[in-house]
């Protein structure tokens, strides 16, 4: 299990099968915000893992996944400056930023065009367009998004509106509604986004543990999840918000 080598790292250390002890309830939703942030800054595997299936990739196309935008974990943090989103320098050519949103504030698509344009322009003086690094905002939404067209896992992209010629593949939107699972194509499936959709909506410790099966990246975040709900200052941040 690849931990992260933050400095500011709290977590004490526990046997990476302790959590196969734990049953009933999960103190803490795996949808909520800090969670979510907790165990993608903390598991490498996991951020990769997770980015990798909602990109379409195999293992052997996943090269480094570093987080830019790191938070001192367990700290008390104002809510002026707390941060949901997580953006990523991925493989070192492209940012990806994940955000897990529970309540519909009806504000997603210009919020997510938001971070997606911000990030986009980060050119420096002198620098050539052509150099621009990819930017892809993700979304991980308890919600249905669009409810007159509703779907499991979509990507939007620049695209002409007659002939559907794509623009660029430098912006990219995708949307993941985890309350849409049985909607979830082979595709999906065959890049398991699906049993990612079902850990973060699991809500008892034996779902975790028949989700784990045969899969070493839910693993690794169920055992992750363990460390991190032993931590009272992440509960205590977890239930703040």
């Amino acid at each position: 299990m690849n931990y992260s080598k933050n400095d500011n790292q709290i977590i004490s250390p526990l046997p990476d099968n302790a959590w196969f002890t734990a049953s009933g309830p999960l103190s803490i939703p795996l949808t909520n915000g800090y969670l979510f942030r907790s165990i993608l800054q903390t598991d490498n595997d996991v951020l990769k893992g997770l980015i990798g299936s909602l990109l379409h990739l195999h293992a052997g196309e996943i090269v480094s996944a570093d987080i830019l935008n790191p938070i001192e974990l367990g700290k008390s943090i104002d809510d002026k400056t707390y941060i949901l989103d997580i953006k990523v320098l991925f493989n070192n050519n492209s940012i990806v930023h994940l955000e897990m949103q529970v309540i519909n504030h009806h504000d997603w698509p210009e919020r997510s065009l938001s971070y997606l344009c911000r990030s986009f322009d980060q050119l420096k003086q002198g620098k050539a367009y052509q150099t621009a690094q990819a930017v892809i905002q993700i979304g991980l939404l308890d919600f249905t998004l669009f409810p007159e067209h509703p779907e499991f896992y979509a990507t939007y992209q620049l695209l002409n509106v007659k002939n559907y010629t794509k623009y660029s593949d430098k912006l990219r939107l995708s949307v993941l509604d985890l309350t849409q699972t049985e909607l979830a194509t082979e595709e999906d499936r065959l890049y398991r986004i699906d049993r990612w959709a079902a850990l973060f909506k699991a809500t008892t410790w034996e779902e975790l543990k028949m989700l784990a099966e045969n899969n070493s990246d839910i693993t690794s975040a169920s055992a992750t999840v363990y460390r991190l709900s032993q931590d009272e200052q992440i509960r205590m941040q977890c239930e703040a918000r």
